[in-house]
């Protein structure tokens, strides 16, 4: 039986000479991460100090001007959205409350067996939200 025809078929030469290969192919890579990483963190470096700065509230005039801007387009919309929400609580002496807004005067809110009571669904006893519109 030879050595060639055991599984393992290459020589030391040869896998020496891949693991040289792929070495240097490491060292190549390495090289371009490290030109990578100098060429960028001067860039790196501002973006931090200028988080920095956003989160002490240091905004550049050109952002304060563009979110004044944003703000009067937008936000009347994004308040109008909310006031019309339906808000839920509790009173001082327990009983369940919902604040309706004027918009939603086509939908009525009623409680079962308090205010209304539901043939199809005789199984809901008293204090089951409906709506209807």
């Amino acid at each position: 039986m030879s050595f060639f025809e055991f599984p393992h078929t290459r020589t030391y030469d040869s896998d020496l000479g891949w693991l040289i290969k792929h070495v240097n192919e490491y060292d190549e890579t390495i090289a371009a991460l490290n030109a990578w990483i100098a060429e960028n963190e001067p860039k790196m470096d501002d973006l931090f100090a200028f988080m920095e700065a956003l989160e002490a509230g240091n905004l550049p005039e050109g952002m304060k001007q563009g979110l004044y801007q944003w703000a009067q387009e937008n936000l009347i919309d994004l308040v109008g959205s909310t006031v019309h929400s339906v808000f839920f609580g509790i009173l001082d002496d327990g009983h369940f409350c919902a604040w309706i807004p004027d918009s939603w005067d086509d939908i009525t809110f009623n409680t079962t067996y308090y205010d209304i009571i539901l043939e199809a669904h005789p199984e809901y006893k008293f204090g089951h939200l409906v709506l209807s519109y």
